[in-house]
């Protein structure tokens, strides 16, 4: 394709392009004839000295968001030679020259909106409302596919354990001086926080506040994708990509709940749109957002652009545009390391996040029987065939075996195609900055399988970052690889195009690409369904536990400290807003004092749950200033006592406890039916759950004269 290239030295093809003596002022001075030089192009036109910097970027505006090599040649009777664009196109205007300043003789031009090219030409017009009306008609059924977004009694279980401390907005006091609270909250990184703080305060309810934290994400990561997206292959692709991005429900349900990690999509998509756009002091800035947002994926994308930023300095024709923003990221990576270390650091009285030496001893991280069995570590290559093609294929949608193995052999073959496609050709196919986006996915995913937890769940680096590098590298690169560069050029315009002379066809700009785009999408849907399946993980509901929590938040003081069983309790703070004593959800062994207390904590909640008297039940709740004890109903039937068990190394615990008589144990002595006078300390009962108050069961015992 090179060798179809004209000289660099002497023009020797001319496009005049339509309207640009009317826009030019050619009593100034002399013509001026401008090469732009592309790796598969050149193209000519006569530009007019003095003729203002915008009316040069509207008459290049076919040229796409790359980087261009251009040479001006002033033309006269007496001679033919180099000269400076900015002088010649910016001399007499001051702001002008300002705007043209990234120009230099030899150098580079990046133009932008590029979707504006050919907008009024029947091909992309259609594509673009086809486009349009797919995601508009996906959209709906994707929002009529989740009917407990927005319900205020639906959530995610990992909001459990995260979306309880904003209660504290409406009521400060709530959750004072509480050692559960208090880790919680030290998981919501300080943007985060204040954003579903602010959102609590409007909607007057955490799990409302929840679901437009959600909505937040969504809208910004299918925002900053569709932008990225049409940066680099136009409205149509850019439409297809958020379809895409809509349709990939095991991604979509780590942003259900509104929790930390759903500003992952965001961080990274927000990488993805300004990289593609070239704005540098954009992407410092997200890098500062994603700090005080995720700072996993936060990394991630450090790593990336740092990456992308090296190729551009190493690269003789693009160094002088990357080397400012490259010193720029060496300047405030101590800035970004510090913010990030404040926002992990954890008090003395919690600990530090536990290391693989200590992950190595503790059966909490054991497979399978621990709390967050993660370890022995799955092979690498077991992690990327689970979690690296969740875009493609799915658990919610059953495909044959065979299918899924040629999806997860196919697409890196396709990738690798593409890029060589690109090399061969010269051009650009898949986008430098997502190459690096992945090369930096590869690396903080085996740092984080040597620094386990310190780094986050090395799999958590492949579901969100391998995603949001799939979609854009796909659409970008099946339209990108049928697209010719030229694409906006007018019809008369005369162009060297892979050596012919002509500008390429309409159906050959729009409709060949928007068909491979298309083809793709239809993979997609032939792995995974319409992506509509499931419940998004919207999988605890307020009464899913029955009425106990509702009748807490109603009947108790708002100091009341409430304990049960750890699993059945889990509710107890989100939607009794109680301060909980010991929950399954909250006993987290990545720090060491914390979780040590927890574990005491538990063993005290089962011992009290099992107990085979009410005063051995007064002895062991009364010194932790328990008020109230909630005893789960069906864990007392003799095949959920046989059946029992809990997380190592409590589990054997647990099984002595519950390995008496299904008679002997004092919930067995409570009443069937709720009796203030013969049994006031019983004051709630439904089928799953029977509330005990710990005072007024004291008293009762007193009244009595049973010896405690």
């Amino acid at each position: 394709m090179g060798t179809d290239r004209p000289d660099r030295k002497e023009p020797n093809r001319r496009a005049e392009v339509p309207g640009a003596k009317r826009r030019g002022h050619p009593k100034r001075g002399v013509p001026i004839l401008c090469r732009f030089e592309s790796r598969d192009f050149s193209c000519e036109m006569y530009l007019c000295e003095g003729e203002k910097a915008e009316n040069v970027f509207d008459s290049l505006k076919f040229f796409e968001n790359d980087i261009h090599r251009y040479r001006a040649f002033e033309l006269s009777k007496s001679h033919s030679r180099g000269v400076s664009l900015v002088t010649q196109v910016s001399s007499t205007d001051s702001s002008s020259k300002r705007n043209a300043s990234s120009f230099s003789h030899e150098g580079t031009y990046r133009a932008s909106r590029m979707w504006r090219m050919q907008s009024q030409e029947c091909p992309l017009l259609f594509v673009n409302l086809l486009s349009l009306c797919l995601l508009f008609v996906y959209g709906y059924f994707f929002v009529e596919s989740l009917p407990m977004w927005f319900h205020p009694g639906w959530t995610t279980d990992d909001a459990l354990q995260q979306l309880f401390p904003f209660h504290q907005v409406l009521h400060p006091d709530l959750f004072q001086n509480d050692l559960v609270t208090d880790v919680m909250t030290g998981y919501l990184a300080p943007l985060h926080y204040w954003i579903t703080y602010g959102t609590t305060a409007l909607t007057g309810d955490p799990i409302m506040a929840a679901h437009w934290v959600m909505l937040f994400q969504l809208l910004l990561g299918a925002g900053f994708l569709f932008f990225a997206v049409r940066a680099k292959a136009g409205f149509a692709a850019a439409c297809v990509a958020v379809v895409w991005l809509l349709h990939s429900r095991e991604v979509i349900q780590r942003t259900t709940g509104g929790l930390p990690r759903g500003w992952s999509l965001v961080v990274l998509t927000s990488y993805l749109c300004f990289s593609f756009q070239r704005r540098h002091r954009l992407i410092l800035l997200s890098l500062l957002a994603g700090c005080l947002l995720h700072p996993p994926t936060t990394l991630i994308v450090a790593l990336a652009y740092g990456l992308w930023l090296c190729v551009g300095v190493l690269r003789k024709e693009t160094r002088s545009a990357f080397l400012r923003p490259f010193v720029w990221l060496v300047l405030l990576s101590p800035l970004y390391i510090g913010i990030t270390y404040s926002v992990v650091k954890r008090p003395d009285s919690v600990g530090q996040m536990v290391t693989r030496t200590q992950v190595e001893e503790m059966p909490q991280f054991r497979h399978p029987d621990g709390r967050f069995p993660f370890y022995p570590l799955s092979p690498i290559a077991e992690d990327i065939r689970v979690f690296g093609f969740q875009v493609f294929i799915t658990r919610f949608y059953k495909t044959s075996p065979s299918f899924r193995r040629t999806i997860r052999f196919g697409i890196p073959v396709l990738l690798l195609l593409l890029v060589g496609v690109g090399w061969y050709r010269k051009r650009e196919v898949v986008p430098i900055p997502l190459l690096t986006l992945l090369l930096s996915i590869a690396i903080v995913y085996v740092l984080s399988r040597e620094f386990i937890f310190q780094l986050y769940v090395p799999n958590r680096h492949l579901q969100f970052p391998l995603a949001l590098f799939w979609i854009p590298a796909c659409i970008v690169g099946a339209w990108r690889v049928y697209m010719p560069e030229l694409r906006g050029i007018p019809e008369k315009a005369e162009v060297s195009f892979f050596g012919q002379n002509k500008a390429p066809s309409a159906f050959k700009r729009i409709l060949v690409p928007f068909v491979a785009v298309l083809s793709v999408l239809g993979v997609v849907f032939l792995g995974s369904g319409d992506g509509l399946q499931g419940d998004a993980n919207f999988n605890y509901s307020t009464t899913k536990k029955g009425l106990a929590f509702e009748w807490i938040r109603e009947n108790t003081p708002p100091g009341a400290l409430i304990a049960g069983h750890p699993t059945f309790m889990n509710g107890v703070m989100l939607f009794g807003a109680r301060k909980g004593y010991a929950t399954t959800e909250t006993y987290h062994p990545f720090y060491p004092a914390y979780m040590e207390e927890m574990e005491r904590r538990i063993r005290v909640s089962f011992r009290a749950h099992y107990a085979t008297s009410a005063a051995e039940f007064l002895r062991i709740v009364e010194p932790e200033g328990i008020d109230y004890f909630v005893f789960d109903r069906k864990r007392f039937y003799p095949s959920a006592l046989a059946a029992e068990e809990y997380f190592s190394p409590l589990d054997r615990f647990v099984k002595e406890l519950v390995s008496k008589d299904p008679e002997s144990y004092f919930y067995k002595s409570l009443p069937k039916k709720i009796d203030f006078e013969k049994a006031p300390y019983l004051v709630f009962r439904d089928d799953q759950a029977a509330v005990v108050d710990v005072h007024a069961l004291h008293t009762f015992l007193v009244q009595e004269g049973s010896e405690l």
